[in-house]
């Protein structure tokens, strides 16, 4: 067992036209993770009417997933990797500059499979 980092992003200001476009941001989200070094195994997701899609990966080494919400240019993503073979930061800086967000919020957790710091 090892520990894991998940990157938790909130994007804002992009591009809408990307956000509710399920081909492209499938196109997207797997490139990410194969610039990452991630193994994926699956990528599933549904296009909501009118608007909005929503994706997840399964990964050899955890998840990624991306939701949309194209009216207010909003996008929320999880990179969230177990080990230390994947590149997530890569990733996530992929994203934020093919999604044109002008605005962005990170926050990097990580996550242990041994209790440390507990109260």
């Amino acid at each position: 067992m090892s520990n894991g980092r998940h990157l938790i992003l909130d994007l804002y200001d992009c591009d809408p036209g990307i956000l509710d476009d399920y081909g492209e941001l499938q196109r997207l989200l797997e490139a990410a993770l194969v610039m990452a070094k991630a193994n994926i195994l699956q990528i599933i997701g549904e296009k909501f009417k009118p608007q909005g899609v929503t994706l997840l990966a399964l990964l050899s080494e955890s998840h990624a997933s991306i939701h949309t919400w194209p009216e207010i240019g909003y996008a929320a993503i999880d990179l969230y990797t177990c080990g230390d073979t994947t590149q997530t930061h890569k990733a996530a800086e992929f994203l934020k500059f093919k999604l044109k967000s002008n605005i962005s919020k990170e926050k990097e957790l990580i996550r242990s499979t041994v209790p440390t710091n507990c109260v």
